[in-house]
């Protein structure tokens, strides 16, 4: 009698799982990038299930109706300015079983194949909780992108947290020749996966630290997952553009000058790390001297 074997029919084969991702973002008088940042979505190779849209208390919020008009199924959610971390948190809660999140600024503009590549660089490295593409400067008046870095991750320097090489051309991309690991990274677009998410959520279900409100809270969310033993990695074949609010530092007001140096001074402390001497160093000059 022949050995016996399994046959399998195509009646009987199954298709691996299609990963199911959700997108959040957090909208504030996001009218002038809202369609780019909704045909970035629906130009997607692979279509997210769902796209969470907080809106932070805008004044205007018509803007976000202009989402019926595209292919991707959108949910709204309408609060008043409670900040980009409670707006995220309101987001991710709406999706948190999803296998993937990808959290995405409204004026950031993935490539049309970020989503499928990133996804299936995620379902094949298991360890790696958070990656990140490489975000290039974009001009929206003008509806173009310029050669200039806006960021592949956070490092750290003598002095701060700043982008990884931010303000370089673009022609820097090219020392990349492979996914690398980063400390820590930017999440103006950042592709999570749940369960790296959900080992650090903190008291309250807050993944984001609310007390941030906004600014360096996507750093502390990076050194929490990486301390909960999860990678962290910049993908040179992952593109996406950015219209950073800001291109200097002298550029934001007092105020976002001085939450700022707060949070960092409240990362530092909250991380066990020793450069929050540095980092309260930076928020009394900050204080002081409008620095």
């Amino acid at each position: 009698m022949a050995a016996s074997e399994t046959i399998v029919t195509s009646a009987t084969a199954t298709s691996p799982r299609r990963a199911k991702v959700g997108v959040v973002t957090v909208t504030y008088n996001s009218d002038r990038f809202f369609d780019m940042y909704m045909a970035s979505l629906e130009a997607q190779t692979y279509s997210p299930d769902l796209v969470v849209l907080v809106d932070s208390g805008s004044t205007d919020p018509h803007f976000l109706e202009r989402s019926g008009a595209y292919s991707v199924p959108v949910e709204i959610k309408r609060e008043t300015n409670v900040g980009f971390c409670a707006g995220s948190n309101i987001g991710w809660r709406h999706v948190r079983d999803f296998d993937y999140i990808f959290f995405l600024n409204p004026d950031a503009f993935p490539a049309p194949d970020f989503l499928e590549k990133a996804v299936s660089y995620m379902d094949t490295h298991s360890e790696v909780g958070m990656i990140v593409p490489s975000l290039i400067r974009y001009d929206i008046e003008n509806r173009t992108s310029l050669d200039v870095i806006d960021t592949t991750g956070v490092v750290r320097n003598w002095h701060g947290f700043p982008e990884r090489d931010q303000s370089k051309p673009v022609e820097a991309l090219k020392r990349y020749t492979a996914p690398n690991p980063i400390p820590w990274l930017c999440a103006a677009a950042v592709l999570a996966r749940r369960e790296a998410l959900n080992a650090v959520v903190e008291t309250g279900d807050q993944l984001f630290d609310e007390s941030f409100f906004m600014y360096k809270d996507d750093t502390d969310l990076s050194w929490r997952v990486r301390r909960a033993g999860w990678a962290l990695m910049h993908h040179p074949d992952l593109l996406g553009y950015h219209c950073r609010g800001w291109l200097s530092r002298r550029a934001m007001s007092r105020k976002a000058r001085r939450l700022s140096a707060r949070n960092e001074v409240q990362m530092c402390w909250k991380n066990r790390s020793l450069f929050v001497i540095v980092s309260g160093m930076k928020y009394l000059l900050v204080r002081c001297f409008d620095l």
